[in-house]
């Protein structure tokens, strides 16, 4: 941790209280469903990109858009299961 962190200076070691890792573990929750939302749309980004290639039409993506998105949303997958792992 950075100098001077709250970790640091505040506990100076001690266990945070039930009230604390309860509200700890409700935010992780919450950062880690964003993070699952974000994936699961660049997925559906991914798939839109997919079709909007295969269309006859003038506009078309980019090439590699949908790999990218993908990528992306693998990336989102792993920050996930990161977060998940670091709950101890």
């Amino acid at each position: 941790m950075s100098e001077g962190s709250t970790a640091e200076t505040d506990g100076h070691g001690e266990r945070p209280d039930a009230s604390v890792e309860a509200i700890i573990a409700a935010e992780r929750r919450r950062c880690i469903d964003r993070v699952l939302t974000y994936a699961a749309l660049r997925d559906q980004a991914a798939i839109s990109l997919d079709r909007a290639a295969e269309d006859p039409g003038p506009e078309k993506p980019s090439e590699g858009a949908a790999e990218r998105a993908r990528m992306q949303a693998e990336v989102a997958r792993d920050i996930a299961r990161f977060l998940e792992e670091r709950k101890a």
